[in-house]
């Protein structure tokens, strides 16, 4: 017996979504895929209608819309993970594509630029809620509030804007980068990662966005903070054991002070915890490489991205190694 199918205006009906709606979820984050019929219609499943509305109430709840797609690949692609899934079973999230050039994103990071610098928070706001309705949430992080974060860093170095503004600006994006990593559920059996700032480090931005990359990837993850004290990291190692620490550093400087700290680290995983593995990225990496005189700590140069694809391989090797 063939599957029935339905038009777009069915599906609207159905789901309470307009058909602009319908055609902007399936164009940008690939949703649903639905048939086309010689006419060149669009026809739907009762799958893709059933697709849409899990969709729409994820929306509904606050989620944005292109981490409720890259959850619900997610979950299509590993419908036997449970609570007792392993390392082995991440994945790097799919990323909806878009197919924006780099043209697309200087207006995005201009009108944010602008409503930072008059502290103009409702339409900082505005922009924000904007964009993570428009456009699939990793390219809101990577290409517009991350530019943005080197751009304020820049203008404030030139004094071209005051401290104050570039405060505004950080701690803005700081909280919004947080409030995306609430929204993940990782399940209880995942392995758990620690980050942090480096000891003496205060910038923290570059470690959120590791973290959100690494509870993309469905890690369970505990954020320490700016600047914890390495008494409390020690502690953190003999009780929690977790697969991974992630620090960030801001400077060359800030990392070579931390050295120390670093190699007494790694003494310890070896005494406690062998297989936890250490992983240091930020602007203050240059090279990939492991530490000189360590086992276990590796720095990681490049983006929050780049840097989380690094540590899940190495992850990955540890634990099929077992």
């Amino acid at each position: 017996m063939t599957e029935r199918v339905y038009t777009i205006k069915e599906v609207a009906a159905q789901t309470e979504l307009s058909t602009q709606l319908i055609r902007k979820w399936e164009e940008r984050y690939q949703a649903v895929s639905p048939q086309r019929l010689p006419n060149g219609y669009r026809a739907y499943s009762k799958h893709d209608i059933d697709t849409l509305r899990w969709l729409k109430k994820q929306v509904d709840e606050g989620v944005p819309i292109g981490m409720a797609v890259m959850e619900r690949e997610r979950d299509k692609s590993h419908p036997e993970q449970g609570a007792s899934a392993a390392a082995e079973g991440l994945e790097l999230g799919a990323v909806p594509t878009y197919s924006g050039s780099p043209e697309t994103w200087k207006e995005p990071i201009r009108e944010m630029l602008a409503a930072i610098e008059q502290i103009d928070l409702e339409q900082a706001r505005a922009l924000y809620e904007r964009w993570i309705q428009s456009y699939p949430v990793e390219h809101v992080l990577m290409n517009i509030l991350e530019p943005v974060l080197v751009e304020l860093g820049d203008r404030w170095e030139s004094h071209e804007i005051s401290e104050y503004q570039e405060h505004f600006g950080s701690h803005f994006i700081r909280d919004n980068i947080l409030a995306l990593c609430s929204l993940f559920r990782p399940e209880p059996g995942q392995p758990l990662l620690v980050t942090a700032c480096g000891p003496g480090e205060r910038h923290e931005l570059g470690i959120l966005f590791i973290g959100f990359f690494a509870r993309q990837l469905g890690y369970r993850v505990v954020y320490l903070g700016a600047s914890p004290a390495e008494k409390g990291i020690f502690d953190c190692l003999g009780d929690l054991r977790p697969a991974g620490f992630t620090f960030s550093f801001s400077s060359e400087g800030r990392l070579k002070q931390a050295e120390p700290f670093l190699q007494e680290l790694d003494r310890r995983i070896a005494a406690e915890s062998p297989a936890t593995m250490v992983f240091v990225g930020g602007a203050g990496v240059r090279q990939t490489r492991l530490l000189p005189g360590s086992r276990s700590v590796h720095l990681v140069a490049g983006d929050g991205k780049r840097a989380m694809k690094y540590v899940h391989e190495l992850l990955l090797q540890v634990q099929n190694a077992r």
